[in-house]
């Protein structure tokens, strides 16, 4: 799963940084014949830095040469205060190049939703009409939704799960386009905003092409995130609302994945799955009544909390609440900020 194209995050690398690098480049061993996507059977430039798989998950900082390292030191993900976000691996470094009739096709770089890609590119002089910009595209590859054009030192930081392109170079072009990448993993959580997070989830599940009352799937998953947000639920419960429906449910059957699917807890965590598959189990509204007998199903205090919060804000959206008495209650204790985990 992905996040949306609109996450791309872009940086200008110091171009002292880059001009030893370049050099390295300019000596380096390039073979013809790399393939952007391996059911093309044409290929363009490349010399792999690290020599490291596609399927590597390994740190190789160690291997990259010493002309290198600060660009990545530079690259590296920070948190709002400057420092080295945690958890972040250096997977692979390799350089590109792309002459007339040597263009790229669409394709993803990975299919693990942690893995990042940045590309930099490297020539200090480039027009529009020479082409060559990279584009991105939605899952299914039906539409461009955005587009880079090539800028010395300009890097661009990417979900590798997002399809993208490097655009064929015109005619008139004279100039050879070079990129250098360098691709990473890091936890999804600690470089994106949750809801971002979140939202490229369920795009990525076509939950925007599913119907439901007052819009789509994903337009009532979303409003259930941040009514949750906004009560206060923390991200576990409130990412939890927000996929509330996606395995299915007693009242929605039009489910986006199939239960041994393992996409939520890789991208969000086993608790958020947990609660998940849990209201999906529900039998409601018995099962969240305050009448509950030994025919429901079995929740902790703790539990039943919880999903009372999703059903509450689930009803809520759908204009429903005042049909349930009950949770109706709930929700002004919850606003109220009382104590409502015993006896709700």
């Amino acid at each position: 799963m992905s996040l949306s194209a609109s996450v791309i995050k872009t940086k200008q690398v110091p171009h002292e940084l880059l001009e030893p690098a370049q050099s390295w480049l300019d000596r380096g061993a390039w073979t013809h014949g790399w393939p952007s996507d391996k059911s093309v059977p044409f290929g363009h430039w490349n010399l792999d830095i690290t020599n490291s798989g596609h399927l590597n998950t390994i740190d190789v900082v160690q291997l990259l040469p010493e002309v290198f390292k600060p660009i990545w030191e530079f690259l590296r993900p920070k948190d709002p205060q400057g420092n080295n976000l945690e958890n972040t691996t250096l997977i692979r470094s390799y350089a590109n190049k792309h002459t007339y009739g040597t263009e790229g096709y669409p394709h993803v770089d990975t299919t693990r939703p942690s893995d990042h890609t940045c590309v930099i590119y490297l020539n200090k002089k480039w027009e529009a009409q020479w082409g060559g910009e990279t584009t991105f595209y939605n899952p299914s590859k039906t539409e461009i939704i955005n587009a880079v054009l090539p800028k010395y030192g300009r890097a661009i930081t990417f979900p590798g799960t997002v399809p993208h392109c490097a655009r064929a170079l015109s005619r008139i072009c004279p100039e050879v386009r070079t990129t250098l990448m360098f691709k990473f993993a890091i936890d999804l959580k600690a470089m994106y905003p949750v809801e971002d997070v979140l939202k490229g989830f369920i795009t990525d599940l076509g939950a925007f092409q599913k119907p439901h009352k007052n819009g789509s799937l994903a337009d009532h998953l979303l409003r259930v995130y941040g009514l949750m947000k906004s009560a206060g639920a923390n991200d576990t419960l409130a990412i939890a609302g927000g996929l509330h429906s996606i395995y299915g449910t007693s009242a929605y059957q039009n489910a986006c994945l199939p239960l041994d699917s393992k996409d939520v807890e890789n991208v969000f965590g086993p608790e958020v799955d947990r609660l998940v598959r849990l209201f999906c189990k529900l039998k409601r509204p018995a099962d969240l009544a305050p009448n509950r007998d030994d025919k429901c199903t079995p929740l902790s205090e703790e539990d039943l909390f919880f999903m009372r919060c999703i059903e509450a804000a689930n009803l809520y959206d759908q204009g429903e609440i005042d049909r349930n008495p009950h949770l109706k209650a709930f929700v002004e204790k919850v606003r109220r900020g009382e104590n409502i985990i015993d006896g709700a």
